[in-house]
């Protein structure tokens, strides 16, 4: 399978060497992400798929899915995650970088979202900026030549918050 991955460029995969055979439903009946994303997307008339990095693997299987059901590929775009200082991926789950105790310590919507902003190339360091004015400079260009994870350090929060 070759797609365009509008961080990653081409990206090549060779299902039978590098995954093999997958789920598509499991043993207890529910069906598997692969086959569920890709009805889904279908359903919904999806023409362009942005997530994580992490989910790049996952991508050859579900355009290999879209060919076998006859449905149409999305565009895709793969863009990098935030990660801690020991590479591990930042999550809901654990709590990082929780935004109900960043906003508790009086952290502004728009400091937050600059922040963020200038991890993705949108923003100058310390620029408080809306998600809204964010679309006008959005561009795939910085992130197609910034692929890789972003470390965010201890000085990504404010003092006393740690991860």
């Amino acid at each position: 399978m070759t797609f365009e991955d509008a961080c990653h460029g081409t990206v090549r995969e060779v299902l039978a060497r590098e995954c093999g055979d997958f789920l598509v439903r499991r043993s207890d009946g529910v069906v598997a992400y692969q086959l569920a994303v890709v009805v889904d997307d279908a359903e919904m008339g999806v023409t362009q798929v942005v997530r994580g990095r992490d989910l790049l693997g996952s991508t050859a299987r579900q355009i290999y899915l879209q060919g076998l059901l006859g449905h149409p590929t999305p565009r895709y775009a793969h863009v990098p995650l935030l990660v801690a200082a020991d590479g591990r991926r930042l999550s809901k789950r654990d709590r990082d970088l929780d935004l109900g105790a960043i906003r508790a310590r009086g952290e502004r919507p728009g400091q937050v979202v600059g922040r963020l902003a200038r991890l993705a190339g949108l923003a100058e360091t310390g620029e408080e900026v809306s998600a809204d004015r964010l679309v006008e400079r959005f561009s795939w260009d910085y992130l197609r030549q910034n692929p890789d994870d972003v470390t965010v350090g201890r000085n990504f929060l404010p003092a006393g918050l740690s991860y």
